[in-house]
């Protein structure tokens, strides 16, 4: 029963993705690949891929930021921990 759901589910895919090779129109490229690269939907297009970049360089910077805090933080508690045992041992 699974199989057949997932073997029709994969048929309706390769269809529909065979008929949009079929046709060209619909696959053609956006104005900043293809067509007038100073038109201003190729500008703004430019700025849109410029600002999702900076998100995400913005986005991964805080994780590093956050795990290297992190990791000092720790060393700081073993330094502590550290010292409170050999200042009772002793």
């Amino acid at each position: 029963m699974i199989m057949n759901n997932l073997r029709n589910k994969f048929t309706t895919m390769a269809a529909v993705a065979a008929a949009a090779l079929l046709q060209p129109g619909i696959a053609s490229a956006c104005s900043a690949c293809y067509g007038e690269p100073d038109s201003p939907a190729a500008r703004g297009l430019s700025w849109a891929i410029t600002a999702l970049a900076g998100i995400v360089v913005m986005v991964l910077a805080g994780a590093v930021a956050f795990f290297v805090q992190a990791a000092r933080k720790s060393d700081r508690l073993q330094a502590a921990d550290s010292a409170t045992s050999l200042i009772e041992k002793s």
